[in-house]
């Protein structure tokens, strides 16, 4: 199976979420970390974003209507979720003094 740009986007969002993790597992809570919990948030949802699209994308060539609402709706939802990560990640930058909102809780 060749590699495509969705699966080079999943993986780079695995990437960036188990990295996010490491260094929020072992820092102490503060603004640097909050951006970080956020980035590890993008990462998740563009993992999920990628997944999504690419069983979009067979479902569609197979033919499977089920299949493309079912998870062209999981795509609709996840990629609100990634618009809304991506805005409270550049929120969290913007503001670094105040932490008013965290991924992690």
């Amino acid at each position: 199976m060749p590699t495509t740009g969705i699966a080079i986007a999943g993986y780079a969002g695995l990437a960036l979420l188990i990295l996010a993790w490491l260094v929020v597992s072992f820092s102490a809570p503060s603004p640097r970390r909050a951006i970080v919990e956020w980035l590890g948030a993008c990462g998740l949802y563009l993992a999920l974003v990628s997944l999504f699209t690419s069983l979009s994308l067979r479902a569609q060539a197979s033919g499977s209507t089920a299949a493309l609402v079912a998870f062209g709706f999981l795509l609709a939802l996840f990629g609100s979720g990634l618009v809304v990560s991506l805005v409270q990640t550049l929120l969290a930058f913007r503001t670094p003094g105040r932490v008013t909102s965290s991924a992690t809780h």
